[in-house]
């Protein structure tokens, strides 16, 4: 029987905790399921952009969310930090929620943008009525609150290969320490808004202690599934994670995104499958920071400096860069003293995808983020990791415990680093056949999308 899914793998507009719930979205709507997307309107975006070829629009319906909390334009490049981002009040919005028909009493009391948010998500669940919400690690105090609210089965997708201890239930319980005691009291008796209405038999007191602490009113996030959409190869090996996490396919999805930004030059770079007899193919180098180079952007701008200084040496005569440097920088200044050199593309937007995969690829310069290294393993290309920060240093440790030596500190450099840690990799047997091993176990498990059968199960439990 087929049923209805919603995916909300975060608040913000982080493109590695989205994309690999995409796959998983396509799996189970080719099997008949009704599959919707909710967020806020500055991730419509990237479920928009997954589309069948030649289609206008997504594949996927987006329901937008917390419009007023957060407004289009509130994760661009141009507004918040990351660490000023997460805000207590969407939290609100979901908690008032559980109050059904109540909420209109509270219409003149509540701040205006909040008491619209909270009906609007409130209709939003009653119009979607999801048999199983996918939520994220980053929303996992959201997702405990729509399960207990709406009695929504969720399933946890955590995008990074996080500490064991640092499991969905701590992350709620971080986030719960941003209130007050009392207001701890509030959200807990608005999650049990219609019991104790109709225990009081009329107004309830949502101030009223609970008489539950904080570790027990998140232990029922310890009882839900997690996917974390990475072969467990990749994995510390004395990690015991519990029995509820489960390490599945890595999620590589089997098209770019589509984009509004012109891609052209592609056509003329990437060597295809076929290409015609005697054909003449540069070898490629790419380079990028991803969505990271709004978060540091004085190390990516430091790396892509170096980059281009190293494209004017000898030993790089017969290759050529295509340097992602996002939309944000794409235009800048900086690089006009390097845009009339043949051997040099700038782009704001990549299809990285294309490119990863690419015969005539033969090294990337990445920064380290979980997504963009699944897909240099999965495509066995040589790639050089330059942590900037996050759980990239983490990441790239994990590859040196696995025998691949490709780390090098943004800290310390320059252009004749970048070329000798290129050619050094190019050389490095023990690397490469360490990375062709872990390739090979990521496209196998690839194949057999564990992911999907554990969402499958939670479906059928329903």
């Amino acid at each position: 029987m087929p049923k209805t899914i919603l995916f909300w793998p975060d608040v913000y507009k982080e493109q590695g905790h989205w994309l690999p719930t995409l796959k998983w979205a396509e799996d189970l709507s080719k099997l008949g399921h009704t599959i919707k997307y909710m967020g806020i309107p500055d991730c419509e975006g990237v479920v928009d952009a997954y589309r069948d070829e030649g289609a206008t629009s997504g594949k996927f319906p987006f329901e937008p969310i917390f419009q007023n909390i957060y407004p289009l334009g509130y994760t661009t490049e141009s507004h918040t930090s990351p660490n000023e981002r997460w805000r207590p009040d969407h939290i609100w919005a979901i908690a008032y929620s559980a109050m059904g028909a109540d909420l209109e009493s509270l219409e003149d009391k509540l701040n205006k943008k909040l008491y619209e948010d909270a009906v609007s998500f409130r209709n939003t669940v009653a119009d979607v009525k999801p048999d199983l919400l996918v939520s994220g690690y980053f929303t996992s105090l959201e997702s405990l609150l729509i399960h207990k609210i709406y009695g929504v089965k969720v399933v946890v997708t955590t995008t990074y290969l996080r500490h064991p201890s640092e499991d969905p239930a701590m992350r709620a319980i971080q986030n719960l320490m941003a209130f007050s005691p009392t207001e701890f009291f509030k959200i807990v008796n608005l999650c049990r808004y219609s019991a104790l209405k109709e225990s009081a038999g009329g107004p309830v007191d949502l101030l009223q202690d609970p008489g539950i602490e904080m570790e027990d009113f998140v232990k029922d996030l310890e009882s839900f599934d997690e996917l974390i959409p990475c072969p467990r190869e990749y994995e510390y090996s004395h990690y015991n994670p519990g029995e509820n996490v489960h390490y599945v396919e890595p999620c590589i999805l089997d098209r770019d995104l589509a984009s509004s930004a012109s891609a052209a030059w592609a056509d003329n770079l990437l060597q295809p499958e076929n290409p015609e007899a005697g054909a003449q193919y540069e070898k490629l180098i790419f380079v990028t920071a991803g969505s990271q180079v709004l978060d540091y952007e004085g190390k990516a701008r430091h790396l892509f400096h170096c980059m281009c200084e190293a494209m004017q040496a000898a030993e790089m005569k017969d290759y050529h860069l295509v340097l992602g440097v996002g939309t944000k920088l794409v235009n800048d200044h900086e690089w006009d003293e390097f845009r009339n050199m043949s051997n040099i593309t700038f782009a704001g937007w990549v299809p990285q995808r294309a490119i990863l995969s690419a015969p005539n690829l033969e090294f990337a310069l990445i920064h380290g983020g979980l997504a963009t290294i699944k897909e240099c393993v999965y495509n066995n290309k040589k790639f050089l990791i330059l942590p900037l920060g996050k759980d990239q240093i983490d990441n790239a440790l994990r590859l040196r415990k696995y025998g691949i030596d490709n780390t090098v500190p943004i800290e310390k450099i320059g252009p004749k680093i970048l070329i000798d840690a290129m050619m050094k990799l190019r050389t490095d047997r023990k690397t490469r056949q360490n990375l062709e091993k872990l390739s090979k176990a990521f496209q196998s498990i690839e194949t057999e999308s564990p992911g999907t059968q554990v969402l499958l199960k939670n479906l059928n439990q329903t």
